[in-house]
């Protein structure tokens, strides 16, 4: 009966060894976790930002392309009355 008291203390150490194993373990993973929250604000914020790029560039785009659009209108009717009418006013 007397080793039985040193194998009990000898489980009870290895089960204090795993449960500070399993803490470390759980420690960083919340390090983790709060690394990676912090990484989707950021995200989040940049994701705005470029939405707003995105919405603006898309606003740009649309005008620009209906400038073009009525400038190369302009221009082919420029070009059909110079060639009906011939390259001089008379």
């Amino acid at each position: 009966m007397s080793d039985h008291p040193h194998a009990r203390t000898q489980e009870l150490l290895l089960l204090g060894q795993i449960h500070g194993l399993v803490q470390a373990l759980k420690d960083g993973q919340d390090r983790q976790n709060r690394r990676m929250d912090g990484f989707d604000t950021r995200f989040d914020a940049l994701d705005g930002r470029l939405r707003t790029v995105e919405q603006r560039a898309a606003v740009f785009g649309a005008a620009s392309g209906g400038a073009m659009a009525i400038g190369t209108a302009l221009l082919a009717e420029a070009v059909k009355q110079w060639f009906r009418n011939g390259p001089g006013i008379n």
